[in-house]
């Protein structure tokens, strides 16, 4: 059969020009099609629909504790190493002392930090911190949001996607990493040989908190009643 065979009707002419223009769009269309739908998936069509939601967050925390005695200007240089799986609400130091063998007013002992966080993923800022160890709420406590404003407070939010929710409490792929700090005691004892006998050292509790969470979304179906 030669080309003639194929085209001497209109009826094959126009299973002949179906055949081709089908060979020609059947390809275009697979090509084009994953641009498509990642175009609309950029467009926030994977979100879902807004609605009313209650937000709550499931956290699991990584600690790690140190305790250290340390004499007047000796410091100490702590580490925390951080990997997880899950997203990171935030990284808290807290350094606690109390100074139960203080003689008396102006010779309470303290703690001073500063901070190193060169080696942990994001840009986070060094901090500096000091306080008394005069018991209860004493040393002092750092700080760092991983994610952004991160309370773990659960709350309700009207007129978002899931999409959106899950993209606002993410941490960015941000906080592990290596996070330091260094440790200054300052021993206040009373002058002479003997207040450095009563007043030579003081111990200090060193935490390390890592609060990772997990986001627990659940719509909120409204009733009317």
């Amino acid at each position: 059969m030669d080309f003639e065979d194929l085209v001497n009707t209109p009826r094959k002419i126009r299973i002949l020009s179906i055949s081709v223009a089908f060979l020609i769009a059947f390809p275009v269309y697979f090509q084009i099609m994953p641009s498509l739908i990642d175009d609309d998936l950029m467009s926030g069509g994977s979100s879902g629909p807004s609605g009313k939601w209650a937000v709550s967050f499931s956290e699991t925390p990584i600690i790690m504790e140190e305790h250290q005695v340390l004499g007047d200007g000796d410091t100490h240089d702590t580490y925390f190493d951080v990997t997880t799986e899950l997203d990171i609400g935030y990284i808290e130091l807290d350094v606690d002392c109390n100074d139960n063998d203080d003689p008396g007013p102006g010779f309470t002992d303290s703690a001073d930090g500063s901070s190193d966080v060169s080696g942990a993923e994001g840009e986070f800022e060094d901090q500096e911190a000091s306080g008394p160890c005069s018991g209860g709420d004493s040393g002092f406590t750092m700080r760092w949001d991983v994610t952004h404003n991160y309370t773990g407070q659960n709350i309700t939010v009207e007129d978002m996607s899931e999409g959106e929710l899950r993209s606002l409490w993410n941490d960015g792929g941000f906080g592990e990493g290596t996070w330091a700090a260094t440790i200054t005691a300052e021993i206040n004892a009373l002058p002479g040989p003997v207040g450095s006998i009563v007043d030579s050292d003081e111990e200090y509790d060193i935490t390390w908190t890592a609060m990772t969470y997990e986001l627990v979304l659940e719509p909120v179906v409204e009733v009317e009643t």
